[in-house]
């Protein structure tokens, strides 16, 4: 006569939790590998690029354009809000609205709602970092703030961070906009404060730690030719360094096991 075997539930139940816990185990390796899988594919999709983020007034447009000019790359600054008002179909005004700037959660919440003319900032960022991706992976191109730096892998980009003397960046708004000095400063506080927060909604980071940035360029006693000169070096080199270690990555994979 057959008897039954039983076993005691403690075991049962610390099998079934091993086994679950492999299961767990091998469905995280899965998903890492996938996920480093599509970063490496990314990678070797996009080209080097160079961010330039900046304090107001610092005039890193016009750096960024001489920079350019030298490295052979294109620029793109507020380009990138023509070309989504033209082709996403957006007001430019109503980008202009969003661009950097801090918004209220009523406008993100209700703004449609209102008027269906509006952009909220989140899809702003989200339309951005598409079209930022499109644009890296035609060819090496500088770009100016927004926080693009983080919408793109980290390593095939040199993050460069200008600063300069808030006196000379007063002198430069003033320059810019024709007004006075104390509506200069106004302006600056502003816009840096505005560009910090957006930075740190959407992407977790203070705009100003150093740590952020591969080099640091201080306009007080640079002239501006030579940092221009020093910016378009870097990012030359850069760019070599990246050419140089996809080739090498190349090579591997296609050695024999």
């Amino acid at each position: 006569m057959r008897t039954s075997q039983t076993h005691p539930s403690g075991a049962l139940s610390g099998a079934a939790e091993r086994q679950m816990r492999n299961w767990a185990f091998d469905l995280q390796t899965r998903q890492r590998l996938a996920e480093e899988r599509e970063k490496m594919q990314l990678k070797d999709l996009i080209y080097p690029y160079l961010v330039m983020s900046r304090e107001t007034g610092s005039d890193a447009e016009s750096l960024a354009q001489a920079i350019a000019a030298q490295c052979g790359w294109k620029m793109l600054d507020r380009e990138l809000l023509d070309y989504m008002a033209e082709h996403e179909h957006f007001s430019r005004l109503a980008l202009d609205f969003v661009d950097e700037r801090t918004v209220s959660w009523f406008h993100e919440v209700f703004g449609k709602w209102l008027d269906k003319g509006l952009v909220s900032q989140a899809e702003y960022v989200s339309r951005m970092g598409k079209l930022v991706l499109l644009a890296a992976q035609h060819e090496s191109t500088i770009f100016v703030g927004r926080g693009i730096q983080f919408m793109l892998p980290r390593q095939l980009g040199l993050r460069v961070r200008i600063i300069a003397p808030l006196k000379q960046r007063i002198a430069t708004i003033m320059a810019k906009r024709q007004c006075g000095e104390r509506e200069a400063k106004s302006f600056i506080e502003t816009t840096d404060h505005e560009r910090a927060q957006f930075v740190q909604r959407y992407f977790h980071r203070d705009v100003a730690d150093p740590d952020l940035y591969d080099l640091i360029v201080n306009l007080a006693h640079i002239p501006r030719e030579d940092a221009v000169d020093v910016i378009a070096t870097a990012a030359m080199r850069h760019r070599d360094r990246v050419r140089s270690d996809t080739l090498k990555r190349a090579t591997a994979s296609a050695m024999p096991a």
